[in-house]
């Protein structure tokens, strides 16, 4: 085909009919669901954040975000042994006995939440009793909240993995709902603490979760019994690295919000929260991207083998890189408005932190497809190894970072331990494929 030839394909408009195949629709389709259901999801989040920072002391609001630091923590456990495990094995090996394999995760879920709430609690009752109540109260509603809240994160990725991401937009909503709403209600009656915040999260996603739950899935293709001690056995082998690696990244980023309340004081962990708020929208959205793209590209390994996948990480990449590039860009031209509209003449004191502090995600989103590929590949005890980089830097100088510099420090430490871990998960994707290359070409005799 000349030149010419190609322009007048070009300009008659074929080509776009040539994309737009019905595959490549229904693609597009599930990307604007999972976008519309991250924005439905963090932005009630956010808004309900920065309403809780708008309304609450200081120092109140850093006890509701030291409690919910602890609760990431939590969450890093249960996404490596459940979410991680399930968003893979339910987009591959076990694509033909969804029902099933979906209905046993639900069983565990429920094991989950009661077991972790029996161990979480006397925490915050003791920390109570001792007459720490600000954090206290926000401790025990964590560790009550905390199992329906992750149970509703299940329901949600229980739909991408079935690509029915409609009905997670519709559980996702009424969660958002029921969060704003009734923090506002809790504002007007003057009964807004961080125990009844958490009670409020708690409710919205017992309800979407159960409203979630209660749709009907399709039948198995392959029925199979698949009992749970061997699902729980399969789940652990893929997830112990993956949990660990997780533990590492929470200390990477989360614990400075744990560090400011015992280094500094509770203030200023509301005014690191302040921040984050600012940097959440974008890091939801790269969530909504990936969770779209993990059971699309886990999939296509399945069927395909490794052919291809470098150049749809690669593609990937630049567009979540150059989504979050865009979003920096913004924060830092308009963050004196931004933290004027939002907190009403709050923490601007913490304003100049924020250009800095943004630079996460995009750190995130440029390394996302590395992180994605070693999950598909199986190679999960390599992000131990990129994560731990972070964390011992968190640590050790992190820790003296804070001490030091007070919230500059935590900052710093956060974007510093971000950003030394791209060498090493460099060095190590190589290392993944080279072993996925050489599994897969015949031995010779």
């Amino acid at each position: 085909m000349n030149a010419k030839e190609i322009w007048h394909g070009l300009s008659d408009g074929h080509w776009l009919s040539a994309m737009l195949t019905p595959a490549n629709r229904n693609r597009l389709m599930k990307l604007a669901l999972a976008i519309a259901d991250q924005v439905a999801f963090s932005g009630s989040n956010f808004v309900f954040s920065v309403l809780l920072g708008r309304w609450m002391l200081y120092e109140t609001y850093g006890a509701f975000t030291y409690a919910y630091s602890i609760l990431i923590l939590l969450a890093t456990f249960h996404n490596a042994l459940l979410l991680e495990p399930f968003t893979v094995f339910g987009s591959s090996q076990y694509r033909f006995t969804l029902k099933t394999y979906t209905d046993r995760m639900a069983r565990l879920q429920w094991y989950w939440g009661v077991v972790i709430s029996g161990i979480s609690l006397p925490f915050g009752l003791v920390l109570w009793a001792a007459g720490n109540r600000g954090l206290g109260e926000a401790m025990v509603g964590m560790a009550i909240a905390q199992g329906a809240i992750l149970y509703f994160w299940y329901v949600r990725r229980k739909w991408y993995v079935l690509q029915h991401i409609e009905r997670a937009v519709i559980g996702t909503t009424l969660y958002a709902v029921i969060q704003i709403v009734g923090a506002a209600l809790l504002h007007h009656l003057g009964a807004l603490t961080p125990l009844s915040a958490f009670a409020t999260i708690g409710a919205a996603g017992l309800i979407a979760g159960l409203v979630g739950q209660s749709t009907r899935t399709d039948e198995d293709e392959a029925p199979q019994s698949l009992p749970l001690p061997p699902l729980v056995r399969e789940h652990w082998q893929y997830g112990k690295w993956l949990m660990i690696a997780g533990i590492f990244a929470w200390l990477t980023g989360y614990s400075y919000n744990v560090l400011t309340g015992s280094i500094l004081s509770l203030a200023d962990t509301g005014g690191l929260k302040a921040l984050q708020n600012l940097i959440n929208p974008v890091t939801q959205l790269l969530t909504a991207f990936n969770l779209v793209f993990i059971p699309w590209i886990a999939r296509r390994h399945a069927e395909r083998g490794s052919q291809g996948m470098n150049r749809d990480l690669a593609l990937y990449a630049v567009f979540s890189t150059g989504c979050a590039a865009l979003y920096w860009v913004a924060l830092s031209l308009f963050r004196e408005p931004i933290f004027s509209l939002l907190y009403g003449g709050r923490y601007t004191e913490y304003s100049d932190l924020l250009p800095a502090l943004a630079l996460i995600p995009l750190v995130s989103a440029f390394t996302a497809s590395w992180t994605i590929g070693m999950r598909v590949l199986r190679q999960t005890q390599l992000l131990f190894w990129v994560d731990s980089i972070g964390a011992a830097f968190t640590i050790t100088v992190g820790v003296l970072l804070v001490v030091q510099f007070g919230l500059s420090g935590a900052v710093a430490g956060s974007v510093i331990s971000t950003v030394i871990r791209i060498p090493v998960l460099i060095v190590l994707w190589r290392r993944a494929t080279k072993a996925s290359i050489s599994e897969q070409e015949p031995s010779t005799s």
